[in-house]
C-alpha cells in the first residue's frame, strides 16, 4: 500500500486538527470530506487541498447521503469519524460494512451495547477499527507502563483522576446535548480510559454523584460527575466537571513505593515521578508533532501490516471503557425531568 487515502466524515474543528496532522504523516493523503454544509466543505477543501469533486454535501438529511457517498468512493481506503458523539457508532458500523478501515474519534460509543455492535461489525468485515484515544499513542503513556511494569514503584495502590474545565461557549454546542453523552462521555472517557489501561479486574462503583443542568434542547444533562469505584482491589476516584472555575487535568497513580503524576493526561507531554521519600522528578516527553500524529501514524502502520486491530487500543479496551461508564451511569440518581409535556 503505497499511499493510504483518507476520507473524513464531518468538517468541524476536530476534523481540521486531524487534517493538519495527517499532512505530516508520511504515506498518507486526505482525498475526501463529507458533511451537511457545502460552503463549509469548500472552505475545508481549499485549506487542506482536497479535490472539490470529493466534497460530498447533503443538507436536507443532516449529511446522511453525503457520508454514504464517501463510503462508496473507491479512492478512499480509511475514514476518520469526526461527527457528533451520538453518530459515532452508527457510522463506524456503516464504514466497516463498506470495507473501510475506521479511526473513530472518542468516545467511539455511548453504551456498552454499542461497543459490542461496533466490535461485531469490525470482526465480520475484517476491516481495521480503532478508537481515537490520543493519549495511548504518546511517549508519556509508554513511560507510565514502563514504570509500572518494572515493579520499581511497587503495585498500584490508588488512582485519582481529575478533568475540570469551563465549557464556556461550548455549553451551547452538541457536547451538552443529552443524546451526545454529556460531560461523562466527553471529558470522562479520557480518565476512564486511563484507568482501564492500567488496572485489571472487576469494576464496582461505590458512589456516583452527578450534577444536572438544562442542556441543549431543554433536556437534562450531566455537567459534573464525582465517582468512587474499585477496579480489582484498587480504589479509583474520578472527578469531571464542565463548569469548573478551576482548570485541573491530571492523573495521579499512587503506588507502594512512589507516585506517578500525569498532568494534562488528555494530551500529556510530561510526567512527575516521586520515588519513596525522594523529591518529585519531572520527565519531559514532548509529543511527536502534536496529539493527533501518533495515533494516525500508528493506524497507518497497522493498515500497511494488514492488522485488523491495534495492540495499544484494541476493541476490548473500547468495550471495557464503555462498560465502566455504563456502570457509573447505572449508579446515578434518576435524571430529572425539566419540562413536562
Amino acid at each position: 500500500m503505497e499511499c493510504i487515502r483518507w476520507g473524513i466524515l464531518g468538517a468541524g474543528s476536530i476534523a481540521h486538527r486531524f487534517a493538519a496532522a495527517l499532512e505530516r504523516v508520511e504515506g498518507a493523503e486526505l482525498v475526501a470530506i463529507s458533511g451537511r454544509n457545502a460552503e463549509r466543505l469548500s472552505a475545508f477543501a481549499e485549506k487542506h487541498r482536497v479535490d472539490m469533486g470529493k466534497c460530498y454535501a447533503s443538507a436536507s438529511d443532516n449529511g446522511w447521503k453525503a457520508h454514504e457517498r464517501l463510503l462508496l468512493d473507491d479512492d478512499v481506503d480509511a475514514v476518520y469519524i469526526a461527527l457528533p458523539h451520538g453518530l459515532h457508532a452508527t457510522w463506524s458500523c456503516r464504514a466497516l460494512s463498506a470495507g473501510k478501515a475506521v479511526l473513530c474519534e472518542k468516545p467511539a460509543v455511548l453504551a456498552g451495547a454499542q461497543a459490542d455492535e461496533v466490535a461485531r461489525a469490525a470482526r465480520e468485515s475484517g476491516a481495521l477499527f480503532m478508537e481515537a484515544m490520543k493519549p495511548r499513542f504518546t511517549p508519556v503513556r509508554s513511560r507510565v507502563h514502563e514504570l509500572l511494569d518494572s515493579g520499581e514503584l511497587g503495585a498500584v495502590a490508588s488512582v485519582d483522576v481529575a478533568h475540570s474545565l469551563d465549557y464556556g461557549e461550548l455549553r451551547d454546542s452538541y457536547l451538552l446535548d443529552s443524546d451526545q453523552g454529556g460531560t461523562l462521555y466527553d471529558l470522562g472517557c479520557y480518565g476512564v480510559a486511563w484507568t482501564e489501561d492500567i488496572l485489571a479486574g472487576d469494576v464496582a462503583v461505590e458512589r456516583a454523584e452527578v450534577r444536572w443542568i438544562e442542556g441543549r434542547g431543554g433536556s437534562s444533562v450531566d455537567i459534573a460527575d464525582e465517582v468512587r469505584l474499585r477496579i480489582g482491589d484498587v480504589p479509583v476516584r474520578l472527578d469531571f466537571s464542565g463548569d469548573s472555575q478551576t482548570y485541573k487535568v491530571e492523573c495521579r497513580i499512587d503506588c507502594e513505593r512512589g507516585t506517578i503524576l500525569v498532568p494534562m493526561f488528555h494530551r500529556p507531554s510530561s510526567l512527575v515521578v516521586t520515588r519513596g521519600n525522594g523529591g518529585p522528578m519531572i520527565e519531559d516527553m514532548p509529543l511527536v508533532v502534536d496529539d493527533f500524529y501518533g495515533e494516525i501514524a500508528h493506524f497507518c502502520g497497522l493498515m500497511r501490516s494488514g492488522k485488523s486491530e491495534s495492540p495499544i487500543m484494541p476493541l476490548a479496551s473500547t468495550v471495557r471503557t464503555a462498560q465502566i461508564i455504563d456502570a457509573i451511569r447505572a449508579a446515578w440518581d434518576p435524571r430529572p425531568v425539566l419540562h413536562q409535556a
